[in-house]
């Protein structure tokens, strides 16, 4: 027994010593090395250009990153352009946002260009991936003195527009899973260009090719995500009251309010040939700005009963939308196949198709729980 842990003691040895002589031949120092943290993606003149940006360690160099680009047919065959740009090698990917040019976006099938990134498992796909209407060169080259690097700024930028519903945080993997799950079309974030910053726009759709669709703003990406019951309480909508419109510089008829906890119910049914959903949605709600002159303690069932009926209206016309182009961020698919499976899987092939078919019914009941410290 003793020779047997002895053994067992000198063959662990070895083999952390076998496993430290295989990293340190292997090593590769930080300043000898260049670590990619944005990654950019664009269609000039019918062939793919790509974009990179990576950090620079050295406290004597004013400008805090380094861009490079090309052209290539993909990114594994780019690698040699790469390095030929930075100092030092080119290290594993370490992207934090993947940048799409919406011109890439109209192309079917263009999210096969990241397959390299899958390949290799030192790569992440944990990165966020992000729309721009626009030259992607413009955000990789973008440079701001009250902004970190532009890489960890949009990184920042889509989750914490995420925590609030005014866009999605959709990873590589996640939108691997969204492209290859036929009950589900993608959704990406999106930003723009404004007053020489970088801001967020919203949501970009995609079908199920990854072709572009449509976009969403902050309040149809808040009711999407209410939707697909990934919203958190202290989203924030704004709705029109009828008649209480004046002429001001500013719209007197409006009220804004925070959803608290919100219950969200999706029931599936399958008559006369087609699906039927029926969705229903009740929550307290917070009032937090509101122009006109109206007595909210008095007629807050009043009140509620508007904005109840103004939400209906906005989801209704917001999946609308998604049946106009056949698409289904939702994941009204989801269902179909838990509750209806041998009606789904006759008409997953063509799913989209078959949403625009649908029927929706929608009811929202929302409850005025709090009207701030003033009346």
């Amino acid at each position: 027994m003793r020779w047997f842990k002895k053994f067992s003691a000198v063959a662990m040895s070895c083999t952390l010593l076998l496993a430290l002589i295989s990293c340190s031949s292997d090593k590769n120092n930080l300043e000898d090395a260049t670590v990619p943290l944005s990654l950019g993606l664009d269609v000039i003149d019918g062939k793919l250009h790509y974009y990179l940006s990576a950090p620079v360690f050295s406290k004597d160099i004013e400008k805090k990153s380094r861009e490079g680009e090309g052209i290539a047919e993909g990114l594994r065959q780019a690698r040699n352009q790469e390095d030929a740009q930075f100092p030092g090698t080119v290290a594993f990917r370490n992207y934090q946002v993947i940048i799409v040019g919406k011109k890439l976006l109209q192309y079917k099938d263009w999210f096969k260009v990241l397959d390299v990134t899958f390949r290799d498992p030192r790569n992440t796909t944990a990165d966020r991936i992000i729309a721009y209407d626009g030259p992607v060169t413009d955000v990789i080259h973008f440079q701001a003195k009250d902004q970190p690097t532009t890489s960890v700024f949009l990184r920042g930028l889509i989750d914490s527009g995420s925590r609030r519903s005014t866009t999605v945080k959709t990873t590589e993997q996640e939108l691997h899973r969204q492209l290859h799950d036929r009950a589900i079309t993608p959704a990406i974030s999106e930003i723009m260009i404004e007053n020489n910053k970088i801001l967020l726009k919203g949501t970009t759709l995609l079908s199920k090719q990854g072709q572009y669709r449509d976009s969403l703003s902050y309040q149809e990406t808040s009711l999407l995500q209410i939707l697909k019951k990934e919203s958190k309480p202290g989203v924030s909508l704004t709705f029109p009251v009828e008649g209480m419109r004046k002429q001001l510089p500013f719209n007197t008829d409006l009220v804004s309010f925070s959803i608290g906890n919100i219950s969200v119910k999706i029931k599936t049914s399958y008559e006369d040939g087609r699906f039927h959903y029926n969705i229903k949605i009740n929550s307290f709600i917070s009032i937090t700005e509101k122009f006109l002159e109206y007595e909210l303690q008095e007629n807050s069932e009043e009140m509620a009963n508007d904005l109840s009926d103004e939400m209906k209206k906005s989801i209704e016309k917001l999946i609308g939308k998604f049946q106009q182009h056949k698409i289904d961020p939702v994941g009204f698919g989801l269902y179909a196949r838990a509750y209806h499976y041998p009606l789904y899987k006759a008409a997953q092939d063509s799913w989209g198709e078959e949403l625009a078919r649908a029927k929706f019914q929608v009811e929202v009941n929302l409850r005025i729980g709090a009207t701030g410290a003033v009346e």
